[in-house]
């Protein structure tokens, strides 16, 4: 068995109350004492909540946004949440309005933690925070990189009508999921499957993939893959158009 030194580190992550929990629940299940805390970060694209519901509204149909939005409702008030989550395991939980702040940089030096993590953060790592933490920064992404890359992987394989997916681990760089990977786990699509159920199992993978990640780190056997650029596909919000595709070739966000 290799030596091992225990890292400390940190997740910066979004208030999304359906997936993120998910993840978390199920990483901090196993490395809880890795976690000095967890950021839960501002969306800087916040569009007001009347915008967001259009736009949801969009893409989603008039059914399923009315699911959704109950659905929401009832975990907003059962206070679901990467913060609950965060409390449940004893790890501390704050507000973080922009990850590349000179003051957040200052106090990540004063943690002196190893190692940072995004799940699902909605700000971008600018290059003096990349290269804050010894170790690095990971991001773990719900799609088979180096391929959707960007925006909603689990919708866009769904749409391309993909037999598989995957969960990956990366290191982060400057671009958008472009560092090398250090772990990926191909995933089948189950026939029928809806857009959340996939989501839901790419998370809770996610969870066990960085967990081996933290493994592979404190024990430095970490040994990474290309992630290529040239082989690279990007996908961001769906149109209401492809939206009504989706829909129309029997595709399921619930």
């Amino acid at each position: 068995m290799p030596d091992r030194t225990q890292l400390t580190a940190i997740i910066i992550t979004q208030d999304e109350p359906f997936v993120v929990p998910v993840l978390l629940d199920g990483l901090l299940a196993e490395k809880a004492d890795r976690f000095v805390a967890i950021y839960i970060a501002d969306d800087p694209r916040a569009e007001g909540k009347l915008a967001a519901l259009r736009r949801w509204a969009g893409v989603l149909g008039p059914i399923s946004f009315i699911r959704y939005c109950l659905r929401y409702l009832s975990a907003k008030l059962s206070g679901a949440g990467p913060a609950k989550v965060a409390r449940d395991y004893g790890v501390e939980v704050e507000r973080l309005s922009d990850v590349n702040a000179p003051a957040f940089l200052a106090l990540l030096r004063r943690m002196d933690v190893d190692l940072a993590i995004s799940v699902a953060c909605p700000q971008i790592f600018r290059k003096e925070l990349l290269a804050l933490p010894p170790i690095g920064c990971i991001n773990v992404h719900s799609g088979p990189l180096p391929r959707y890359r960007g925006m909603m992987p689990t919708f866009w394989v769904l749409y391309e009508h993909e037999l598989e997916t995957a969960v990956t681990v990366h290191y982060m760089n400057e671009r958008l999921d472009d560092g090398p990977i250090i772990l990926q786990e191909a995933v089948p699509i189950r026939a029928g499957e809806s857009q959340a159920n996939l989501m839901r199992r790419c998370k809770a993978i996610g969870a066990r993939l960085l967990s081996q990640t933290i493994d592979l780190l404190e024990m430095g056997e970490v040994h990474t893959q290309a992630n290529p650029r040239e082989e690279a596909t990007y996908y961001s919000f769906p149109t209401p158009e492809q939206a009504r595709e989706f829909r129309r070739t029997g595709g399921r966000w619930l």
